[in-house]
């Protein structure tokens, strides 16, 4: 804006003499190299895979631009023969002691507390009327009546109040001292001298095994009926889970036999993501990142060495996996994306037409078919390598077919052809 001229409309002499060449010079490389970079890159048919660091070495005017961009590109290496590989197939046999500790979980849920006159054990609950005091003042929010709270083996709490109430009978006052942790806000490392009073104790009442149960925990008339039930749908869920873990052997065997040089804008890029997701977890959960390294136990130092070596992991078999896609021939379509959709409506719980909104944006879309590309070169993988003591053929279940038929949905309106993750 120079008056006396509407915006955009000053005469190249008058801008210069306000702002200067050098200015106008620096602006107009900062818009302009980026398009040239972007021209020479195709060009040269270089696969970048991270931005570009520019040495400019001519940029005036009336002159031929000329500069140097060094960037990483994606690096070059040898497939290596894993349709040799012999592949162990995970734990996927359900044992009696599954099934037995989704019952005993089940009962937990519906037991019942039964007032003993016996101490307090490990597991039993106990109604306790507690006095927190800085010196001879009162804190009332570390202060409390007829609280009812489980008592915890101290070995594993480290808790002061579970090592005096552990062994206390009803009527029994006991004190002890305590420093909360960062998680109690501005009481937090303070040392407060705590009083404890236990009105009762209460001991867990399991229900029976029994046809009453079944009819009270569930949709079912028997506990053999119950057992059937939880038996099929676990044996289900470790399939799964083996089918699952399959995949992560297969990529794990096959990134082993090669040596892939890691460009560090990946590295990088794949560490940023880490952090972020978990800052994000930390934020749900009510906590500063350091707060939440802290809950963990581990310094930051140890938590950001952890994170970049499963960066450098997850890098080397997305390299990989990506080689293997193209070597293939892997192609994305309307109805690979549109199962993908639907896969993650699965997990998250999202209704699919939503979802699949969200993951068909422009800036998000990418990531789906980078998903997809590598979710079928894996397929081909699995297929390709020699896997040992597979389970049989899972029976068809009708109606798990159906909810998945419901749940498919199209990606998007706009035509999707044949993708490769360059393509995003």
């Amino acid at each position: 804006k120079i008056p006396g001229f509407r915006p955009g409309k000053a005469p190249r002499r008058v801008l210069e003499s306000h702002v200067g060449k050098g200015p106008l010079l620096q602006e107009a490389a900062r818009e302009a190299l980026p398009g040239f970079y972007a021209e020479a890159a195709e060009s040269a048919e270089l696969q970048v895979v991270g931005p570009p660091a520019f040495d400019v070495e001519i940029f005036e005017d009336g002159k031929d631009a000329e500069f140097t961009a060094t960037v990483e590109v994606r690096p070059e290496f040898d497939l290596p023969d894993y349709a040799s590989l012999q592949i162990p197939y995970p734990d996927w046999e359900l044992a009696d002691e599954d099934v037995q500790e989704q019952l005993d979980s089940l009962r937990e849920r519906f037991a019942e507390l039964d007032t003993v006159q016996r101490p307090a054990q490990v597991g039993d609950y106990v109604v306790v009327t507690l006095t927190g005091k800085q010196g001879e003042d009162k804190v009332d929010d570390a202060s409390g009546e007829d609280l009812l709270y489980e008592v915890k083996d101290p070995k594993e709490t480290e808790s002061a109040l579970d090592e005096a109430l552990l062994g206390t009978e009803a009527g029994g006052i006991v004190t002890f001292s305590d420093t909360p942790g960062e998680d109690a806000g501005e009481l937090a490392g303070v040392t407060l001298d705590f009083t404890a009073l236990v009105k009762e104790v209460k001991a867990k009442r399991l229900p029976d095994l029994d046809d009453e149960f079944a009819l009270t925990a569930s949709e079912f008339d028997t506990i053999e009926e119950l057992t059937e039930d939880l038996r099929k749908r676990l044996a289900r869920q470790k399939r799964a889970l083996a089918a699952a873990a399959l995949r992560g052997r297969v990529v794990e065997a096959v990134t082993e036999q090669v040596d892939v040089p890691l460009p560090k804008a990946l590295v990088d890029a794949e560490v940023r993501g880490r952090l972020q997701r978990l800052a994000y977890q930390a934020e749900q959960s009510g906590l500063s990142l350091q707060q939440y390294l802290q809950a963990t136990g581990a310094d930051a130092e140890t938590i950001t060495s952890q994170i970049e070596a499963e960066a450098r992991k997850t890098v080397k078999a997305q390299l990989v996996i990506d080689a293997i896609g193209e070597e293939i021939g892997v192609e994305v379509n309307r109805e690979d994306l549109g199962e993908e959709v639907s896969r993650h409506a699965a997990q998250t719980g999202r209704p699919p037409e939503e979802l699949a909104r969200f993951l068909t944006h422009p800036d998000r879309i990418g990531g789906l078919i980078s998903d997809v590309f590598r979710r079928k070169a894996i397929d081909h993988l699995v297929e390709a390598v020699q896997v040992l003591s597979p389970p049989p053929p899972e029976p068809e279940i009708d109606e798990v077919e159906e909810v998945e038929e419901a749940a498919a949905v199209e990606p998007a309106d706009d035509e999707v052809g044949e993708l490769k993750p360059e393509d995003a």
